[in-house]
This record gives C-alpha cells, structure tokens and sequence, in this order.
C-alpha cells in the first residue's frame, strides 16, 4: 500500500511542471541577464580604454619634459591613467563575443537544463513532504489517541463488506487537510524567505 495518495501524487506532478516551467524561464532568463551585463560592462570599459589611448596619443607628441609635466597633471584628473596603451575589452569577452545564435542556442539549453532541474527539485521536494506530512498526520493522531481514546476524530469507521467487517477512514476528516495545509504554508514561507534574504544579500 503506497504512503501518498493518488491525490497527492497529481499535485506533486502539477507543482512539479510548474517546477519546470519556472526553472526553464529563470535559466533562459540567466543567459540573456549575462549578455546584457557583459555587453555594459564591455561599453563601460570601452568608454575607459578610447580616454586612455586619447590621452597617452596626446602625450606622446611632447617632449619628455613637456610629457612628465603632462603625466602628472592628468593623474590629478584620472589617477586610473596609465601610460601604456590598454587592450581592447572586448576581445577577451565570452559574453561579447557570441553570435546572435549562440546566444539563442544558450539560452535554449539553460532552459532545458532550468526546466530538468525545477521539475526534479519540487519533485524530491513534493515527495520528501508528503512523506513528512504522512508521518506528521500519524504521530498527531496517535497522540489523540492516547490522550482521548473515544475521540470519533481518531477512530476508523467499521463497514461490513460480506462475511467480514471492514475498516476505512472518515473522508470527511478535516485535521489531515489543515496539517497539509500548513506544511505547504510552511514552505511556501521558507522559499519566500529564502528569496527575501538573497534581495536582501544583494
């Protein structure tokens, strides 16, 4: 006899794909947040290295005299100011230097790849909680009872099926739904804090 109910296991299923939808969206998401910064960061260090080769073809038509004279009066203004001719930035971008559909083609497997990995995640995380709620609802019924042994909430109703007499639960029990109910607020919580604190760490 299987732990989790048929019921439970289609909500499993059902957080599971949207597991997989979310994580799809959040890798496609990634690559293209990494393009993007990559090509800022490659116009921010663009902008620097165009001033730095302006300023040292300025000084190198002076006298060295006229040239230290020079030198120092620019490190006042840009202490970053080098003499040396920097390199181009984008030449040693990844980012950058992707084709139109390379980025595509990345985008596709980090969706594949989130989606994988947010199915399989709610799906170990949906079975590892509907185990603990299994056990959770046994304990707590098995302290009800102890403490009130005639308590109707905790018994099994007898039906006779034939020569036999039978025992199923109550399905219109309410205590299993309201455990349920607070084990998913329960997580529900925790991924919510989990995000909080990351925005929060930023």
């Amino acid at each position: 006899m299987s732990l989790i109910r048929r019921e439970d296991k289609e909500i499993i299923h059902n957080l599971s794909l949207l597991g997989a939808l979310f994580g799809a969206v959040v890798g496609g998401f990634l690559v293209l947040h990494f393009h993007q910064q990559a090509l800022l960061q490659v116009d921010s260090e663009s902008a620097v290295v165009q001033t730095q080769r302006s300023l040292v073809q300025l000084t190198s038509n002076l006298t060295s005299e006229e040239a230290s004279v020079a030198q120092a009066a620019i490190s006042q203004v840009n202490p970053d100011f080098q003499p040396e001719v920097p390199e181009d930035p984008s030449e040693k971008s990844f980012w950058v230097n992707l084709s139109p559909w390379s980025v595509r083609g990345l985008c596709t497997v980090a969706a594949a790849g989130g989606g994988i990995a947010g199915y399989l995640s709610l799906w170990g995380a949906g079975w590892i909680g509907a185990l603990l709620t299994y056990k959770l609802i046994r304990l707590v019924y098995r302290v009800i009872r102890t403490v009130a042994p005639n308590c109707t909430a905790a018994r099994r109703l007898a039906v006779p099926s034939g020569p036999v007499c039978t025992f199923q639960r109550d399905q219109n029990r309410l205590l299993p739904t309201l455990i349920k109910l607070f084990m998913l607020l329960t997580m529900a919580l925790s991924v919510l804090a989990v995000v909080v604190w990351y925005l929060i760490s930023l």
